[in-house]
């Protein structure tokens, strides 16, 4: 027996066990993040597609009701349908927003339906298979492939939705971890009491933390947006003034959060579990990677307040819908007071030894 080995084994659960928080991040946070997620988006039964179905002089409400009860089956089993009926920019715009997939038109003067539909969505693909294939066995006939209509405008491709979700992730990861880890390293190291021994202010010291991410937030975001706007056509149809601004909004909101999170621990593990704990269901249910509108009801509200969502949704907003100052004042107003009260608290807090 290697007595010596099972020694340091046992002081290294010791040393795991003796942080009440550590045991909290590591047992309780995964329970509760599976038991909310698994709520959130696992109570609906199944996966859900949502559709707009295009009113016209020549497909009415009644039309498209009667059009829905023949289309019903395609609705049965895993997955889901919603139809709403929506004029054509509306449905357009509802695209760009993730709130649905694809929409569905009536052709002229004929019986028969067009899909419009990004055909690189997966999402748009599975919806429309769903009431394609349920169009095939009701009809006993197979339907032209020239039904379908590929989408090319800016912002109704996923490209379009996910671009901006990535660059409101980048923000918020850099931020937390560029600054929460940093100043959980510098306590660590014992430097903030060197720091606050000194005459400088030390909301200064913090501020010039948020200044330092803030610049190299811009580089990182730059960096990104030249990619894909070369590489997939992504631009800017907004405000680049109202772009700036919801992005320096942003940037506060996740820098005053760094330091509340990182204003009272020295563990490695704790400051871990605290930045991951708030990166980790932002990242999955703010619309990163698919819409919030797909969740349950009584989430979106809440998915809403989230800093995450409202960055995401305004860059969305400003590349795709074409938006301003009016649009994303509400939005960045929040998030810089986000920010200041965050940033507040944590000052309040801060604990410098």
């Amino acid at each position: 027996m290697n007595k010596p080995f099972f020694n340091l084994v046992a002081l290294q659960f010791k040393e795991f066990f003796r942080e009440p928080e550590i045991i909290f991040w590591a047992f309780v946070l995964p329970i509760v993040l599976s038991w909310i997620l698994g709520v959130a988006i696992g109570s609906g039964g199944g996966s859900r597609g949502s559709i707009a179905l295009i009113e016209t002089a020549d497909a009415t409400k009644t039309y498209w009701s009667s059009w829905i009860e023949g289309v019903e089956g395609a609705s049965a089993g895993d997955r889901r349908i919603d139809f709403r009926m929506l004029g054509r920019e509306e449905a357009i715009l509802a695209i760009k927003k993730g709130e649905i997939s694809l929409f569905i038109e009536k052709v002229p003067g004929a019986d028969s339906v067009r899909f419009f539909l990004d055909p690189r969505s997966e999402e748009a693909q599975m919806t429309y298979l769903a009431i394609e294939r349920y169009l095939r066995e009701s009809e006993g006939e197979r339907r032209a492939d020239s039904d379908v209509v590929p989408l090319n405008v800016q912002g109704t491709r996923y490209v379009g939705f996910l671009v901006p979700g990535l660059l409101a992730m980048d923000v918020m990861s850099s931020a937390l971890w560029g600054i929460g880890w940093a100043l959980i390293e510098i306590r660590i190291k014992k430097l903030l009491r060197r720091m606050a021994a000194t005459p400088m202010h030390k909301s200064m010291f913090l501020a010039s933390h948020f200044f330092t991410r803030l610049i190299v937030n811009t580089i990182e975001f730059v960096a990104l947006f030249v990619f894909v706007h070369l590489y997939f056509g992504v631009g800017i149809q907004g405000s680049v003034g109202a772009l700036i601004a919801v992005f320096i909004a942003g940037n506060m909101a996740f820098s005053g959060l760094s330091i509340l999170m990182s204003s009272r621990t020295a563990n490695p593990r704790v400051g871990n579990g605290l930045i991951n704990a708030v990166t980790f269901p932002m990242t999955l249910l703010s619309g990163v990677f698919f819409s919030y509108h797909h969740l349950p009801e009584w989430a979106i509200p809440i998915v809403q307040k989230l800093p995450l969502t409202m960055l995401a949704d305004s860059i969305r907003s400003i590349f795709n819908e074409g938006a301003g100052f009016a649009e994303i004042a509400v939005p960045a107003f929040m998030l810089a007071s986000m920010g200041a009260v965050f940033f507040y608290a944590g000052m309040r807090i801060y604990k410098w030894y």
